[in-house]
């Protein structure tokens, strides 16, 4: 297996081909080599299943929950390798309707057997998903002791909405914010059902709290997004630049007593995903990290000339935010010769690690970067 699936996501597993090979046609040598995957790497298990959960999101025609993490793009390209699958192995589709899991294949001899399967699986998919009694967006609205302005996304569009305080939101669609009409004048609180990023106006005095269902996002001003959709599994906090702390809510009281409340600290290029299941945090790095707004892009910044790799990884730590944890003592003698302009942060570490026989792998946020040394390369 590749070292670089240590740091896929749910959706980076869905993508891949070897991934789909095995869903889609299972083989007792890709079995075992999963399993076995799985076995050395413990904390990737829900991620993979999570990826699992969201390719049978696909083959049921569950659109809604799909495009939450998946592009429509990537939507169209798993449902066609389905549909491809299915034709091989001699199944005729109709529609949407008759796309079969691969899994269940002996099991649908009808297309009516496979309607009924699909509405089936469509209730209990929706219905895995727990909700947050007392927390949901609605419970904690309801509960606010003066008027409220509620912002509503109806459109297919994203929604720019300026609050009073000056902060910007932009609301993804089907989404909805709701706050207090003088907000910035007693407190910064904001109540979100869906998805939105925030640009917030920074005030020490005054913090920015983000509620959304569980969970409870505290700023002082900075760039960040909140994913918090009323059927989804998880919750997700995602840093863009700035640090945002994260809290379990665990009040239904809309007030906000410090003492009730645990959480974790996000760096840039950070996130936090919340789990309804078992209501515990997991923070990693995002799918995509992006060089920070204050890093000022120059003509062959990462351009490397017989370059210390102490002096790279430095230079990627400082461009991108995120902590990069190695033995200077190791890395003594490896230099680094490579281009890495147009590469993402992990295709550059990935080329790094080859370069000098080294290994990474993603643990809370951080990245691990594990090296033999040089001196007999």
């Amino acid at each position: 297996m590749r070292s670089t699936y240590q740091h896929y996501s749910p959706t980076d597993f869905v993508c891949d081909d070897a991934f789909l090979k095995h869903q889609l046609e299972p083989t007792a040598q890709s079995t075992q080599g999963w399993e076995e995957w799985l076995q050395a790497h413990p904390h990737k298990r829900e991620d993979w299943q999570q990826a699992v959960q969201l390719l049978e999101a696909v083959r049921l025609g569950l659109t809604s929950y799909a495009r939450t993490y998946l592009s429509e793009e990537a939507e169209a390209y798993l449902l066609a390798r389905i549909r491809a699958t299915n034709r091989q192995a001699g199944y005729v589709e109709e529609g949407v309707t008759q796309v079969v899991p691969i899994w269940q294949k002996s099991w649908f001899r009808t297309a009516a057997a496979a309607s009924v399967a699909l509405a089936l699986g469509a209730g209990l998919w929706l219905n895995r998903y727990p909700t947050d009694t007392g927390y949901s967006y609605r419970e904690q609205v309801a509960q606010l002791p003066q008027a409220k302005t509620e912002q509503v996304n109806l459109s297919n569009q994203i929604r720019e909405i300026t609050l009073p305080d000056g902060s910007q939101v932009w609301l993804k669609p089907q989404s909805r914010i709701s706050y207090a009409p003088n907000l910035g004048q007693d407190d910064r609180s904001i109540y979100l059902s869906g998805e939105a990023t925030f640009e917030v106006t920074r005030n020490p005095k005054k913090p920015f709290y983000v509620f959304a269902g569980k969970i409870v996002t505290k700023v002082l001003g900075t760039r960040f997004v909140v994913k918090a959709l009323e059927n989804a599994d998880n919750l997700v906090v995602q840093v863009q630049h700035g640090q945002v702390s994260v809290y379990r809510h665990t009040s239904k009281d809309v007030r906000l007593p410090r003492q009730a409340l645990d959480g974790v600290l996000l760096q840039p290029n950070q996130q936090v995903i919340f789990s309804r299941r078992n209501e515990q945090f997991t923070k990693s790095i995002v799918e995509q990290p992006a060089l920070l707004p204050t890093t000022i892009p120059v003509e062959n910044s990462f351009v490397f000339e017989e370059t210390p790799v102490v002096e790279v990884l430095e230079r990627l730590k400082a461009a991108y935010g995120i902590d990069i944890i190695y033995n200077a003592e190791v890395l003594e003698d490896c230099e680094l010769t490579a281009s890495l302009s147009d590469e993402s942060l992990f295709q550059k570490l990935e080329i790094i690690a080859q370069s000098i026989g080294a290994t990474y792998e993603i643990v809370e946020g951080q990245v691990i970067f594990t090296a033999k040394g040089c001196k007999n390369l």
